[in-house]
């Protein structure tokens, strides 16, 4: 008997920097794709504009393609903080900062009374903070909150492992074991795991699957050169797919999410997904 197929899922973020419309949408459900991710990014997918949500609810409602899970917002401006506007942060030690983002994921979260979606990807403090006392107890108390309205709202609340002292795979081990919030998931990134750790990965894939694998959900799957989160198609980069893709495989229920850097919206990137998806099982075949 074969082994169960796992979802194939494509991030929005292939597509953060045009405005995405359900043209885009009907382009995913012909490449293969089982399922969306929506990444929250105002110049993409505006979180806050009431008419953008409603048409993309309208149209997974008539549609096969899933919304597997929303990806929570780094920034409010619409330029990825190039306006100067800091990242949002939930474990900032300040409450200045780290409430007003914690009421940003809370109005994501609020989206799913019109667009149900099964996860809420966040980000566990902003790219290369300092792990301290301080960041940790403020992330638990953000956690803490965010898991309970997450719960009510019918939404798994799940955490990245992502270039910063506090979230990366060995620091998220510790972190769950000390809070017990075992409520929350984990979202294993193949990219992020692949960066060394002097750059706040997690210094190799198949150690922190590993590590992680125990408490993960779902995925997000990209490629890079191990100097920098380049985000590139799986392939292109330095990760060993033949070694990683075994052991997601080995997890069919845990779903296989392209987070691919922005590419526009045309043929040969619809084209593109296509392949990736046939390399993704080949290697998780080897």
């Amino acid at each position: 008997m074969s082994r169960p197929r796992p979802l194939r899922v494509v991030s929005s973020h292939l597509f953060c920097n045009q405005r995405l419309h359900t043209a885009v949408l009907d382009r995913l459900a012909a490449s293969g794709a089982d399922g969306v991710e929506l990444f929250c990014a105002r110049q993409s997918f505006d979180w806050r504009q009431p008419a953008q949500v409603e048409a993309l609810a309208a149209w997974f409602r008539d549609n096969q393609l899933q919304l597997h899970s929303l990806h929570g917002p780094i920034y409010t401006d619409e330029s990825w903080g190039r306006s100067g506007e800091p990242p949002l942060d939930i474990a900032h030690p300040d409450r200045r900062r780290r409430l007003p983002a914690v009421e940003e994921v809370e109005r994501v979260l609020e989206l799913a009374e019109v667009l149900p979606f099964r996860y809420l990807i966040q980000h566990l403090g902003a790219g290369g903070d300092d792990e301290s006392p301080a960041r940790s107890e403020a992330a638990f108390s953000s956690l803490e909150r965010l898991s309970m309205l997450a719960k009510r709202a019918g939404v798994g609340l799940v955490v990245e492992n992502t270039p910063n002292a506090l979230a990366t795979p060995a620091n998220l081990v510790e972190f769950f074991a000390a809070t017990h919030l075992d409520d929350i998931g984990i979202c294993f990134d193949a990219g992020h795991a692949h960066l060394p750790g002097y750059l706040l990965g997690g210094g190799g894939v198949a150690a922190s699957w590993e590590l992680l694998a125990p408490r993960v959900v779902t995925t997000h799957l990209h490629d890079n050169l191990g100097q920098k989160d380049d985000h590139l198609w799986p392939g292109e980069g330095g990760i060993p797919w033949a070694d990683c893709m075994p052991r997601l495989a080995a997890r069919p229920e845990v779903p296989w999410v392209l987070e691919i850097t922005s590419h526009p919206a045309d043929p040969a990137t619809f084209s593109q997904l296509r392949v990736t998806w046939d390399r993704l099982a080949a290697w998780a075949g080897a």
